[in-house]
Order: structure tokens, then C-alpha cells, then sequence
């Protein structure tokens, strides 16, 4: 699937969610109706500023619409909320969802540099993912065994 395309079904997906109209979309994220179809069609890809818009009006995290046009997934606002309430992690070191969106980002950022295929930016991504996941397992089991196994105080 093309990256456009990619970006084309999360969007509709999440305009669905949120019962909108493409108008509403395009209103919303500050651009018209005719470039936010060009965006769908593949005609244009948007800007930073244009992104973030979409970003907003689809109530999706910061990056995400950039993270989809590069292999990713886009994050909810909802999904990042909840993944910010339910860690207990340190203030002084990253929580899981930060440190994913953090290596979305970068991961976003340098895919044109590096010319990466699809493929290969899913294979990077999932590769990526995996060791910060498993990481921060180390870090919570390191953390329940100096606690005496009583949790952490938060």
C-alpha cells in the first residue's frame, strides 16, 4: 500500500470515529477542502504545519500524521492519555509511550534521508520498538526488585 494510501484509510478511519464530514476535517486542520483531498490522493504531501493541523483536527498525538506517511501508525489522543495515566515510571526517565512517540518521530524524520522502503521502515520500526519495549521491561523489573517487590511509590 502506497504511503498515501496508508494515510488516506487512518484518516477516513478516524473521521468515522469521530462521526466528521471531510469539510469538518479540513476546516479543523486549517486547510481547504481541495488540498486535504489532493493530501488523501497522494497529489500533495503536506507540510510540517499542514500535518500538525491534521494532527489536531483528528485528535491524533503530535507526529502522527507524518509517523503514517512513514510506515507508523498514528496514536489518539485518547491512547496517549491513557498510556500517560497508567505509567509508573520515573519522572527523570521516559515513559514507554514517550520514548515510542520520541523514536516515531526521529524514525519519521529521517526516512526520506535515509530512503528507506516501506518494508524496511516497518522492519526499522518493529526492531526499534521491540528494544525500547523490552528495555523498559528490564527497568520496571529492576524497579519491582529493589522495592522489595511492593511496587513503586508514585
Amino acid at each position: 500500500m502506497a504511503t498515501h494510501e496508508a494515510l488516506d484509510e487512518a484518516m477516513n478511519a478516524r473521521r468515522l470515529a469521530l462521526r466528521l464530514r471531510w469539510r469538518d476535517v479540513s476546516n479543523a486542520a486549517g486547510v481547504s477542502y481541495e488540498t486535504l483531498r489532493g493530501i488523501r490522493r497522494g497529489d500533495y504531501k503536506p507540510t510540517e504545519l499542514t500535518a500538525r493541523g491534521l494532527d489536531d483536527a483528528l485528535q491524533w498525538a503530535p507526529g502522527s500524521t507524518l509517523a503514517v506517511l512513514n510506515g507508523g501508525a498514528p496514536v489518539t489522543l485518547e491512547e496517549q492519555a491513557g498510556e500517560e495515566r497508567s505509567s509508573t515510571r520515573s519522572a527523570a526517565s521516559p515513559d514507554l509511550a514517550e520514548e515510542l512517540g520520541l523514536a516515531q518521530r526521529l524514525l519519521a524524520s529521517t526516512v526520506r534521508e535515509l530512503r528507506l522502503s516501506p518494508a524496511e521502515v516497518d522492519e526499522v520500526w518493529r526492531r526499534v520498538r521491540l528494544e525500547i519495549e523490552q528495555d523498559h521491561m528490564a527497568t520496571d523489573e529492576d524497579d519491582s526488585g529493589r522495592s522489595g517487590g511492593q511496587g513503586r511509590a508514585v
